[in-house]
């Protein structure tokens, strides 16, 4: 995992904005090449959407939780780690992750307006999983 510069949590809002745009597309991307193979071999448009969602949540989950950055924080030169600034485990990816939902309202307004707020620059599923996004060196 990159070395996380603590204390710029502020620096990095178009950062995170960016990277999120780019993660979205190649998690995109993944789910429309998989969930196309698996419907067109199995003939099940059911299946394929349900492992469509599950690439898309694990790609965050997965590289958060074991790097602490997704391709693209790691392109943004941004990290993932706990207020203290250790690495981010795979639970708190998980919480991190399950509260996007949330965030992601009216298209991350909702995001957006959190970290705004917040000295810390945590959207909610930061705060609920003490996490903050940091520069990286």
């Amino acid at each position: 995992m990159p070395e996380p510069v603590m204390g710029t949590e502020e620096d990095v809002i178009l950062s995170r904005v960016v990277a999120l745009i780019l993660d979205e597309i190649i998690a995109f991307v993944c789910a429309l090449v998989v969930g196309g193979v698996v419907g067109g071999v199995l003939g099940s448009s059911g299946l394929a959407i349900l492992l469509a969602l599950a690439i898309i949540f694990g790609y965050h989950v997965v590289l958060e939780g074991l790097y602490g950055q997704t391709v693209g924080k790691r392109l943004l030169g941004i990290v993932v780690v706990t207020k203290h600034g250790n690495p981010c485990s795979m639970g708190a990816s998980v919480v991190r992750n399950v509260l996007r939902i949330i965030d992601a309202f009216f298209h991350y307004a909702v995001g957006l307006v959190v970290m705004l707020i917040n000295d810390d620059r945590q959207r909610i599923g930061d705060i609920a999983a003490n996490t903050v996004v940091v520069r990286a060196r």
